[in-house]
C-alpha cells in the first residue's frame, strides 16, 4: 500500500517536470522570435521610413536616399534630377554657334540681320563695322555704359566675309609664316567674325591697335570686368590657349547671350568648355 502511494507520487512529479520544461522551452522560443523581430526592425525599417518620409517633401537627393536605404544609385538619374533646367545648355540657341578649326562655315555663309554699331574706329570699313542685330544692340549698350565710366571702347572689326578673312589670313601667313599665323588668325571659314557675333575692340589708350597691352588699360579692364553683363565673353582668355587654339586676345569679344556669358565669366571657362559641360 505504501509502495503504491510512493510510485504514484513519483509519476506526478515527473509529469510536472515535463510540463515545466515544455513551458520554459516555449517561452525561450517566443523570446528569441521577439528579439529577432525587434533586431531586424531596428536595422531596416527606420531608415526606409525616414527616407520615404523626407522624400515626400523633396528634401533628399538621390545620393542621400541611396545612402539611407542601401539602394543602388542611378548616376545618370542623379545628374539629371539635381541639375535644374535653367542650368542646362540650350544647344539650339543660335548665339551659341561655335566656329573654329574643327567647326567650319561655308564660304557662302552670310548671317542675317547685320547692322552697323554706333562706336567704331575711323578706319573700320562698312562691312566690318557690322554685327548681327542683337549683338550690335548689346555692343552699343556696352560702349555707352563704358563711356559713362570714363572708358572709351570702340569696335575695330566686327563681321568679316569669307573673302575678307581669306585676304587677312594670307597676309599673316606671308608675314609670319603659317605656324605663327595659325596662332594669330583663323583660316577662311574658321573665323567667328564670319558669324557676325564676334568683334575686336580697342581704345585710344593703345592708339586703337590690337595688342595685349590693351588688358592693362582702363578700357581693357572695364571690358574684362563688365562684358558678360551685356552677353559678351572674352573669347580667347589668358591661360586657355590649349583649349581655344589661339593666343590671349583681351580685345576679342564674342556675343553668346547674358545667361551663357555669366556662367562662362563666373566659372572662368571658355565657350568650348561651356558647351562640353552639359
Amino acid at each position: 500500500m505504501k509502495g503504491s502511494r510512493e510510485k504514484k507520487r513519483n509519476t506526478v512529479s515527473r509529469r510536472r517536470l515535463v510540463a515545466s520544461v515544455i513551458i520554459v522551452t516555449a517561452l525561450i522560443v517566443m523570446l528569441f522570435l521577439l528579439v529577432f523581430s525587434m533586431l531586424m526592425g531596428s536595422l531596416e525599417t527606420p531608415p526606409r521610413k525616414y527616407a520615404q518620409r523626407i522624400e515626400n517633401i523633396g528634401r533628399l537627393s538621390t545620393s542621400e536616399r541611396s545612402f539611407l536605404t542601401g539602394e543602388k544609385e542611378n548616376s545618370t538619374e542623379t545628374a539629371d534630377s539635381e541639375k535644374s533646367d535653367s542650368d542646362k545648355v540650350d544647344r539650339s540657341d543660335p548665339y551659341l554657334i561655335i566656329v573654329n578649326r574643327t567647326h567650319e562655315l561655308s564660304k557662302d555663309y552670310v548671317p542675317k540681320g547685320l547692322q552697323a554699331v554706333k562706336r567704331h574706329a575711323d578706319r573700320t570699313s562698312d562691312e566690318t563695322a557690322q554685327l548681327r542685330k542683337k549683338a550690335a544692340e548689346a555692343f552699343d549698350d556696352l560702349t555707352a555704359d563704358a563711356q559713362k565710366d570714363g572708358a572709351e571702347i570702340v569696335l575695330t572689326t566686327g563681321y568679316r566675309s569669307y573673302r575678307t578673312q581669306k585676304g587677312l589670313y594670307c597676309y599673316y601667313v606671308s608675314r609670319y609664316g603659317k605656324k605663327k599665323a595659325d596662332r594669330m588668325s583663323a583660316a577662311p571659314g574658321t573665323s567667328e567674325h564670319q558669324t557676325g557675333l564676334a568683334c575686336d575692340t580697342s581704345s585710344p589708350e593703345v592708339n586703337y591697335e590690337l595688342t595685349q597691352k590693351y588688358a592693362a588699360t582702363k578700357a581693357g579692364k572695364w571690358l574684362q570686368k563688365n562684358s558678360y553683363k551685356y552677353g559678351f565673353i572674352i573669347r580667347f582668355p589668358q591661360g586657355k590657349e590649349d583649349v581655344t587654339g589661339y593666343e590671349y586676345e583681351p580685345w576679342h569679344i564674342r556675343y553668346v547671350g547674358k545667361k551663357a556669358a555669366k556662367v562662362i565669366f563666373d566659372k572662368k571657362i571658355t565657350l568650348e568648355e561651356y558647351l562640353e559641360e552639359d
